[in-house]
Formats: C-alpha cells, sequence, structure tokens
C-alpha cells in the first residue's frame, strides 16, 4: 500500500510495502488513488513520492512477471505518465536503492532528490526483458543516449553522485540528513516554476544524431558480453526509437519489445535464476530436518593454510568478510610472495575505491602471516588449499587436530577429493567439512560446502553462514567424488575429447559452446585454467596416459572409454595461456589461435587407432556436451547429493559461467523438454553402451517422463519423492 499526508502544503505519498517496496498490483492502485486526491486538493502546492522503511521502491514485483495480475491496471507508466503530467511539481525522493520500475517513477517525477548512498538503474535486461514503463524513451532525454545505452543494455547500478553528474539527479542529500525534510522543502522552492522542459517526454534526446554509431559499438559489445542473449540487443533496439521516433511511437516501440521477450523462454530463464538465487540460501538437506534450526558458530578468526592461487584467494574472502586471518605457508618464499599479492590486492581495492582507507587499514592489521601450525591454535575455522592430494590434505588434518582448539571447523577446499575420509584421522568428524571455493576464489561467486556424512548441523550451519559473510553464492552439497560441480563437468570434458576423436577440432566444438552463449568454449577454458591442473588430477587417480601398464588399451581405463587427448597435450608442454600455448597458440594476447601441431596430434591419434573422421553436426555437438551433465545431475538428484535443481543450476550459473539466459542444465532441459532429451540420452547410450556409463539414462528422468512427461521443475522433488515413498516402488 501506500502512505498519504500533508505537510506544510506538501502532499508525502510514502510506498509501504516491505520488505523491498515493490510495485505490486495494491500498490500502483492506492499510488494513483492518492495522486488524484493531491491533484485534486487545492490546499496542496506540490508531491513529494517516497519510500516508507528501508528503500523508494525498487522495482516492480518480479511474481507478477507471466501473471495476468501484471496487466491489471493501473500499470506503473500509468503512475509515470501522471506523475508527469501533473500541474504541481511532483519530486521523487530516494533512499536506498531506485531500480527498475523505481526509477521509471522517479523519472516520471519533474525532480528527482537522492541520498548520497543511494543507487539507481535500471536492470530489467537481467531478468530476460526491458524497462516497459517508459525508461527506454525517457532516460536517454536526460543522460544522452549512450549512457542509456550504457544503463540499459548492461543493468548496472550506479551511484547517486554519477546520476547526479549526468543530470538524473537534481541534489543529492549527503548520509545522515533526512531525505523526506529535504524533498519537502525543494517542493515548495519548486512551487511556481515552469514544468516543460521537467516534463522529459517533452525533450529530445541530446545525442541522436550519433544513433547509428552509438548503435554499432554498443551492439559490438553487448555481443561479447552477453553472447546468445536476446534481451540486450532488443534494448538496444528500443533505445534507438528514442532518438528516431516521436516519444508515443517510442513507447509503441517498447511495448513491442516487452511483448516479444515476455514471450521467449530467456525472461522465463533469467526470472528463474532470480528466484533460485534466493532459495538456494534456504539450504537443506535431503532426509534431515535437524540441520533447519542449527545456529552458526560466532567466528572471529580463520585460519588458511597455503598460500597459492586459491589459498590467496580465499584470505582475501576471509578479510573481506571482516575476519582475522591467519595464512600459513611452509615454503618461506611462498609465504612471502603470497603475502605480497593479498596486501597487494588490499591496496588495488582501496584504489579502485571498493573500500576506503579505514577498510584498507584494518583489512591489513587483520593479516597475521604465521611460519608453524602452532599459529593456528586460537582459529575458529580453518580452511586447507593445497594440492589436490588426499595423501598430502590427511597430513595437513592430523597436523591440524593436535594444535587446533576443540570447537574449531577444520574445512577442506578440495575440489574432488572424499571428505569423510579427511575427516577419518581427526578426533572430531563432526567438526570436518568441506568449503570449494572456485578459482579465483575472491572473484568467483561460488562457494559450494560440502557436508560429512558426520558434519554437524552447527558446523554445516556456520559454513553456509560464513558464504553469505563472504558474499557468495553459497550451496550446500553432498560428498561424492567431484560432489556436484565438477561430477558432471567431468561428463561434459570427456565428450568433448570423445568429439576431437570422431572428427571434430577444438575450434568447431568451442565455436558452438559460444553459440550457445558461453563467454568462453571448453577447450579456450581448459588453457585458461592450465592444462597442467588436470593432468596432476588425473596423476594422482592413476589415470595419465604414462602410468598405464605397457599392452593396456590406450582408449580405454578399465571398462570404460577414455580419451588421452590430454595427456599427450600436457606432454608436449602445451600448459595453456600460461605457456602460450595448449589447445590453442597464443601470439602476443590472450586470443587463442588454431594451431596446425595440435590438429596434426589429433589426426596421428585418429589414423593410429584407424578412426575414419566424420562431420558432425552443430546439434549433435551441443546435445552430447550438455545432455550428459543433465543425465548426472538427475542422478545427483535422485542420491540426494542435491536437494533441488535450482541448487545445480546455481553452481553452473556461478561456478562454470552457465548462460544466465538459458537457466543452467536442468532448467534447459525443462525448456527442451525432458522426453525429447531422454529420447537423445537412450539413443546414445545404445550407440555407445557401458563403456560411456554416463550415457545410461538416470532412473529419476526416466521416471518422471514415463508419468509426468514434462513436469514443471519445481515439482520433481516433489513427485519423485512421492513415488519412492509408495509400497512396492522399484526406485
Amino acid at each position: 500500500m501506500a502512505k498519504y499526508s500533508v505537510e506544510n502544503e506538501v502532499a508525502v505519498i510514502a510506498v509501504d510495502n516491505p520488505p523491498m517496496n515493490a510495485l505490486s498490483h495494491h500498490v500502483r492502485k492506492s499510488l494513483l488513488k492518492y495522486l488524484k486526491e493531491a491533484e485534486s486538493d487545492e490546499k496542496v502546492t506540490s508531491i513529494v513520492l517516497c519510500g516508507d522503511g528501508r528503500t523508494f521502491p525498487v522495482g516492480a514485483d518480479i511474481k507478477e512477471f507471466h501473471k495476468s495480475v501484471s496487466k491489471l491496471g493501473p500499470t506503473i507508466l500509468d503512475i509515470v505518465d501522471a506523475l508527469e503530467k501533473s500541474k504541481k511539481p511532483t519530486i521523487a525522493a530516494i533512499h536506498g536503492n531506485a531500480l527498475g520500475g523505481g526509477l521509471e517513477i522517479a523519472l516520471g517525477c519533474h525532480y528527482r532528490i537522492a541520498m548520497t548512498n543511494s543507487k539507481v538503474g535500471l536492470p530489467e535486461v537481467k531478468l530476460g526483458i526491458l524497462p516497459g514503463a517508459g525508461g527506454t524513451q525517457r532516460l536517454p532525454r536526460v543522460i544522452g543516449l549512450d549512457n542509456a545505452m550504457q544503463w540499459i543494455a548492461y543493468g548496472g547500478h550506479h551511484s547517486a553522485g554519477i546520476g547526479a553528474s549526468l543530470g538524473l539527479i537534481d541534489r543529492v542529500v549527503p548520509q545522515g540528513g533526512n531525505i523526506r525534510e529535504h524533498a519537502i522543502l525543494f517542493a515548495k522552492a519548486a512551487v511556481g516554476k515552469s514544468l516543460g522542459q521537467r516534463r522529459l517526454s517533452n525533450i529530445s534526446v541530446p545525442d541522436a544524431a550519433k544513433v547509428e554509431s552509438l548503435m554499432a559499438k554498443h551492439l559490438k559489445e553487448v555481443s561479447k558480453k552477453s553472447r546468445g542473449a536476446l534481451a540486450p540487443i532488443v534494448c538496444l533496439q528500443v533505445i534507438k526509437s528514442s532518438a528516431l521516433l516521436s516519444y508515443q511511437e517510442g513507447l509503441e516501440s517498447e511495448r513491442q519489445g516487452m511483448f516479444t521477450l515476455l514471450a521467449s523462454s530467456q525472461s522465463r530463464a533469467q526470472i528463474y535464476s532470480f528466484f533460485a538465487e534466493r532459495q538456494v540460501s534456504k539450504w537443506s538437506v535431503p532426509g534431515v530436518t535437524n540441520y533447519q534450526n542449527a545456529v552458526p558458530m560466532k567466528v572471529k578468526a580463520v585460519g588458511v593454510v597455503g598460500l597459492g592461487t586459491m589459498g590467496r584467494g580465499i584470505a582475501i574472502c576471509c578479510l573481506r568478510a571482516g575476519k582475522i586471518t591467519y595464512v600459513l605457508e611452509m615454503n618461506t618464499k611462498a609465504q612471502t610472495a603470497g603475502v605480497k599479492y593479498i596486501r597487494g590486492y588490499i591496496e588495488t581495492m582501496r584504489k579502485r575505491k571498493q573500500i576506503n582507507d579505514q577498510q584498507s587499514s584494518m583489512m591489513n592489521n587483520a593479516l597475521i602471516p604465521v611460519d608453524n601450525y602452532n599459529g593456528l591454535k586460537n582459529v575458529d575455522l580453518v580452511i586447507e588449499a593445497v594440492f589436490e592430494s588426499m595423501k598430502i590434505k590427511k597430513e595437513i588434518f592430523k597436523k591440524l587436530e593436535k594444535v587446533c582448539k576443540p570447537s574449531a571447523i577444520l574445512a577442506s577446499n578440495t575440489s574432488t577429493l572424499n571428505i569423510d575420509e579427511m575427516a577419518s584421522v581427526t578426533k572430531r568428524p563432526q567438526k570436518v567439512a568441506g568449503m570449494h571455493f572456485f578459482a579465483p576464489a575472491h572473484i568467483m561467486m561460488l562457494l559450494e560446502n560440502i557436508r560429512g556424512e558426520k558434519s554437524s548441523p552447527e558446523t554445516i550451519a556456520t559454513i553456509m553462514d560464513l558464504g553469505k559473510q563472504m558474499r557468495k553464492t553459497t550451496v550446500l552439497v553432498g560428498n561424492c567424488h567431484g560432489f556436484v560441480g565438477n561430477r558432471m563437468f567431468a561428463y561434459y570434458t570427456a565428450e568433448s575429447s570423445f568429439l576431437l576423436e570422431e572428427g571434430a577440432y577444438p575450434k568447431q566444438v568451442d565455436d558452438v559452446l559460444l553459440d550457445y552463449g558461453f563467454a568462453m568454449g571448453r577447450f579456450q577454458v581448459g588453457d585458461l585454467s592450465g592444462t597442467d591442473i588436470g593432468y596432476k588430477i588425473r596423476r594422482e587417480r592413476g589415470l595419465t596416459h604414462k602410468q598405464q601398464p605397457a599392452g593396456t588399451p590406450e582408449r580405454k581405463r578399465g571398462d570404460r572409454r577414455y580419451s588421452p587427448l590430454d595427456d599427450f597435450l600436457y606432454e608436449k608442454g602445451r600448459y595453456g595461456l600460461k605457456a602460450r600455448k595448449g589447445w590453442y597458440k597464443y601470439e602476443g594476447s590472450r586470443t587463442p589461435i588454431p594451431d596446425p601441431e595440435v590438429r596434426k596430434m589429433i589426426d596421428d591419434f585418429r589414423k593410429r587407432h584407424n578412426i575414419n573422421p566424420r562431420h558432425i553436426s552443430p546439434e549433435e555437438t551441443l546435445q552430447r556436451m550438455i545432455f550428459p551433465l543433465v543425465n548426472e545431475g538427475f542422478n545427483v538428484l535422485d542420491e540426494g547429493i542435491a536437494a533441488n535443481p535450482w541448487d545445480i543450476d546455481m553452481i553452473f550459473q556461478h561456478g562454470y559461467a552457465w548462460p544466465r539466459h538459458t537457466g543452467g542444465p536442468m532448467y534447459y532441459a525443462y525448456t527442451i523438454g525432458l522426453p525429447q532429451v531422454l529420447k537423445v540420452i537412450e539413443e546414445r547410450w545404445k550407440l555407445a553402451g557401458a563403456s560411456e556409463p554416463h550415457w545410461k539414462p538416470s532412473k529419476m528422468l526416466t521416471w518422471l517422463v514415463e508419468h509426468h512427461g514434462n513436469p514443471d521443475i519445481n515439482d520433481w522433488i516433489k513427485l519423485y519423492k512421492e513415488r519412492k515413498s509408495q509400497p512396492n516402488s522399484n526406485l
């Protein structure tokens, strides 16, 4: 709802719809009602629109998208038009954030004032849509076409100060000031002034003459940053209309653009992603209830063991979360280099104004290098981040067990190894868990937390809470080799090598993935990560080419098909981007260039094994890269390793840069239709057989298709649980 009052001849309309003051249907109705009341009241000389509680209205109610209630009048555009057409000055008083529909109603006002710490923006593109209440037409008129394209097509949030520098914000209220009082004084001063040029629909776009060059520039940019996404392109096309058409014609262009986007599967996928990010924070353990009420420990001090790439990033995450951070690296040279890197990164954040001088000083003081394990005796939680070797990790856990206080949690940053096996060398298995950060840890948003068989509810609650403090997308998963992300991703990489064996080359595979929407293809990502990393993990498991007994089939590991192409690459010293050669070669830049040497390596391998290369279509390539992931995702759900399909999708969006406009592997399968996905998997299973077990159709996927066809993704777990609980179930 909204509240209405008159203060010193100024009508104050305050939106009161906690927690975020979304512009829901009932809010819109009351806003229009009070605007009419203020217009008709002769005692009222001006009108202030503000928000009660935490913030100015942040935008439309996303729950109403794709629902008929969103079509009920009045619309947000009706509110915007009423504010602009008012004969009395209208002032938007922004505290907190004015985003999306919130900024659009502010654009309808004749004036806008904001707190210095307020954020403004039109981020609808991140939901696969565009600003649909005149934002694509009004914003270019006030900040210019170039800036409006930047703001809308990329969906960023911007400070009130930047807004003021562009003419969007008329006054910035210092921190600690009372925005409502300032707005009332501003409103009184505006009485009697001409409103003609304050009505944005009346003015023209200032840099309209540059429309074609600006359009070309931003189209090129969004094609790189949002590959495969429809919304940024449509946004730019509609914004362009503001420079070429009348305001009313531009509104029609906006309306048509919105219809196009709402009808697309991409907007549904991105709205699904929006809610999925919020659902993963409500973590659960399949089949267990006593975790839900667990209270996290207070973590003041954290220890990080190992100051390689991962350890440095994890330490930065801990420092940003306000933790005293003890760092241990037994190699003195590596310790010095690691601490230098962390302090340098703190200084970089300060220079970029991501933190202030006081925060920089606090972080530097909170970083405490120690030269032996006794230095970790007082930490509340320790994270080991050393090489992916069970032997080494067990040795570290034994040492930590001896020196850390009994209440301390011992966590491993392992990406694949068994948490319970590590816990077995301690006397506190209930205090052991996994915290799998993704590289680089201080940049990547995902934290995959792993619960061991004996991890206590308090331990799990603590690591989940720490992830939240680090502002990570934190997902709780079960314990198995590779957990969720790497367990599923292993089949993605395996199939990519099989495609090379059968007829494709790295660029062909990568181009298909780029067209799908990935920022980089599988082989370019492999070069970026370093081909030596995967080789060392395979060597730890005894899988590499050189570890096989003489006479062993080169393309087999036991009964399973195996491709040694990755091993050959490593053995040739092609370690990836850092060596300037991997699957591609790199000549003075990060741009991947197909290398004849790699092509010859693949051709020679085919000849040695009498493989006749064949043409592999883009459709087959995409299916073989993605559908094994999906199939294994259903196995992960069936086993309770992941609690929900959206947990899997968030892991892949935030850990593997899965294109957001597809929703993730599980949502993409739902979009394609589970029957079609299963059909392809069954066909591949018939061709591949037992040597490629990742094509064996998941029981869960098969059952859902047989009994429900393509049920809503939100119902998969519920339907399957009901089936498994029935008598005589063979699942």
